[in-house]
């Protein structure tokens, strides 16, 4: 009981020290979901598709995101454009028309700095009734419309309130001064019907949202999961039939070499023993990412497939460390055991099949099993090869949302709580193992 009580601790401290660290660093280093900072004209942080509000923190502007703006029917998103005020920063964001020829307006959204009641005095403002654009907590936004002086193009802009005190955001449409207003005031109607500021959420709930529940990112967790499991169950089986094999060879020279006669069996033997000191050389001095490169880009190179070819990289990779495991096993088991199963009328072979063997994996199985542990953290460099592994996964997230704590963590909590619960098997084998033997 005092064991398992122990366990237990261990396992409640280690999640506990795992947390403590993981907020520490995210609110010791920047990588806010819905604030970005300005710093020597770059900006830090995720960029959203708008932005409105700005603060100061400690001397420095604050840009603070309400929400997303996606583009109405029909209109596609472009590019980013820059903030007319100047800022050195992208903060609206540009919708053109599918088809030029029958929709050939424009849409901007930006922020505004100014409060509504400085938008109702701009030229050619007057009050509107947008019903379908809202912010939270209230069933309709008060906006103004503004029609904007002619010149090649017909605009029209409509300032929608937003929770923040002297800011705004502004919807502005374009379209050729041959289009007709209603088509132009309907085109802005339905691009602020696409605008939801909403209030500023905890910035730890913001990123969670962003880089999880946003598009079902988290898919790309579990399925990078699953591929990481595959390759370690299959590269940990190949890796123990190479073992083996290897093992085999290795243990039955340093055992009998000095007593065999010459002739084309210790020649063969010899021949054989020479490959697999190759192979162990050549693979434990080189690292298991070149060695997987190498079979992507070189050796199989005609093949797309990673998944396979990970498989396999990893399958040789790990055959080495479980040979010398295995071997280290069979030199341990008491000589006495091969002269007794060749007394019995068992060849070599034989014996070494159904005695030798059997003793040595059992008291190996404890060190094959932190192989596997081992093996499943290397599988972390799947991605170099376009292997969407759970790391790969990760990166993904990363690189869609510009935050990298969030989906870098989860992979960190990920591996480690895989690791804990085979360390947790490991340790249960061993004590099975330890009880038979009594």
């Amino acid at each position: 009981m005092k064991s398992k009580s122990r366990s237990g601790l261990k396992c409640l401290l280690a999640v506990a020290a795992v947390a403590v660290i993981a907020v520490i660093v995210y609110f010791t280093s920047f990588h806010n979901a819905d604030v970005l900072k300005i710093a020597d004209g770059k900006v830090k942080g995720i960029k959203p598709t708008w932005l409105v509000g700005i603060t100061v923190e400690n001397g420095q502007d604050v840009y603070v995101k309400l929400g997303d703006a996606s583009a109405p029917k029909d209109y596609k998103s472009v590019s980013g454009a820059e903030d007319p005020d100047g800022d050195p920063i992208t903060t609206a964001f540009l919708f053109r028309g599918k088809d030029p020829d029958k929709n050939p307006g424009t849409v901007t959204v930006q922020p505004w700095k100014g409060s509504l009641e400085q938008a109702s005095t701009l030229e050619g403002a007057s009050a509107c009734g947008i019903t379908c654009a809202k912010t939270d907590g209230t069933e309709a936004t008060s906006c103004i419309l503004v029609k904007e002086p002619e010149g090649e193009e017909r605009a029209m802009s409509v300032y929608l309130a937003s929770p923040y005190p002297d800011a705004c955001i502004r919807v502005q449409g374009s379209m050729p001064a041959d289009q007709s207003e209603e088509n132009l005031l309907a085109l802005v109607q339905a691009a602020a019907a696409k605008v939801t500021p909403g209030k500023q959420v905890s910035p730890l709930v913001a990123d969670f949202k962003l880089n999880f529940l946003d598009d079902n990112r988290w898919s790309y967790l579990l399925n990078g999961l699953l591929v990481t499991l595959e390759i370690t169950f299959v590269a940990v089986l190949l890796g123990i039939v190479i073992g083996i094999v290897v093992a085999t060879v290795r243990s039955t020279w340093d055992q009998n070499s000095e007593n065999m006669h010459r002739g084309p069996g210790k020649t063969l033997l010899g021949f054989f023993n020479g490959i697999c000191k190759i192979y162990l050389t050549v693979i434990r001095g080189t690292p298991v990412v070149i060695q997987l490169m190498i079979m992507y880009y070189i050796i199989f190179a005609s093949s797309r497939n990673g998944v396979a070819i990970a498989m396999l990289a990893f399958g040789i990779n790990s055959g080495a460390y479980v040979a010398e495991i295995i071997r280290g096993g069979i030199m341990s088991v008491d000589r006495g055991q091969l002269e007794a199963g060749r007394s019995l009328g068992f060849n070599y072979v034989q014996t070494m099949r159904h005695i030798i063997i059997p003793q040595a994996m059992k008291s190996v199985l404890p060190a094959l099993a932190n192989e596997f542990i081992v093996l499943l953290k290397e599988t972390s460099v799947s991605g170099y090869v376009a292997v969407k592994d759970l790391t790969k996964g990760g990166d993904i997230i990363r690189g869609v949302t510009y935050s990298a704590f969030m989906p870098l963590i989860a992979v960190a909590v990920v591996y480690l709580i895989m690791v804990m619960f085979f360390t947790w098997l490991v340790g249960k084998l061993e004590r099975r193992l330890r009880n038979s033997d009594h």
